[in-house]
């Protein structure tokens, strides 16, 4: 704590009751919500410090997660900065050279490459990365969308049935159910919920439709003959089935994240479809 103290100072960093909290705690787990502008960054970067420093923790054994790749490195550089005027007080080096810095996306593409994790070390590569825009337009194309609405059984306009399950109105506009799909579809991902587990807990012809057109959507991006594809939502359940096969996407006799979902989308009635 003395050490904390010292570089507070030095900094002209003054935490409030809430991020010196945040700072000294090293016991468990941690969930933080917080806003913008609440110094999240900074609170990242001191506990970091406190765990390296003052208690001793490896940096290799730490993972410092953030959204984006810039702000990885500001967090690396910060880091880099806050250990050395530690290391000039307590004349200890720290070399965080093999500590993980940046996102969670990235962590999951390295694991996917990674040989020692692969059956019989087998060498493999990555999925190729589909990010929001390429997500959109591999969705929007025309014969990708036909495809996916056939394959999940759906014989009236996919647009109409999407689109008024949404938003309650009529349209046929493919941009807006490709949007609203989008959305639904990295939902079930971010949940690892299945097809099968919306199927089952709804009554909803035209919600059974997009749970299967999610399904064939999947599928699609593990096509035979292609080079897998992933999207940033799935791309978690990829690291995590290349970490513990048969994990991700195992149905959950919970309903609470699925009770979630139907709370935050806010589905309207829907289109009659099979």
């Amino acid at each position: 704590m003395e050490l904390l103290e010292r570089l507070w100072q030095q900094t002209g960093f003054q935490p409030n009751d809430a991020q010196r909290a945040a700072i000294l705690h090293v016991e468990g787990p941690l969930y933080l919500p917080a806003g913008p502008g609440s110094g999240k960054t900074r609170v990242l970067l001191w506990r970091t410090v406190n765990l390296i420093a003052v208690h001793g923790v490896r940096p290799e054994a730490i993972f410092l997660s953030t959204f984006t790749e810039k702000a990885a490195r500001q967090l690396r550089e910060g880091l880099t900065a806050l250990l050395g005027l530690a290391s000039n007080i307590t004349g200890r080096h720290y070399d965080i050279s093999q500590m993980y810095v940046g996102t969670v996306h990235s962590l999951c593409q390295r694991l996917l490459g990674d040989r020692r994790i692969r059956p019989e070390r087998q060498r493999s590569r990555p999925p190729v990365l589909l990010d929001d825009l390429d997500q959109y337009f591999y969705l929007y194309d025309i014969r990708t969308w036909n495809a996916l609405a056939q394959q999940a059984g759906c014989r009236d306009d996919p647009n109409c049935v999407i689109n008024e399950l949404f938003s309650g109105r009529q349209s046929n506009s493919r941009h807006e159910a490709v949007v609203n799909a989008l959305a639904f579809f990295n939902r079930l991902s971010e949940e690892c919920l299945s097809a099968e587990h919306v199927v089952q807990r709804t009554r909803k012809k035209g919600l059974r439709s997009l749970a299967r057109m999610y399904d064939a959507y999947v599928q699609s991006l593990r096509a035979d003959g292609q080079l897998p594809k992933t999207d940033f939502a799935l791309l978690q359940q990829e690291a995590l089935r290349a970490l513990d096969p048969g994990r991700a996407l195992r149905p959950s006799s919970s309903t609470s994240s699925w009770t979630s979902i139907k709370t935050r989308t806010r589905f309207k009635s829907g289109c009659s479809s099979a």
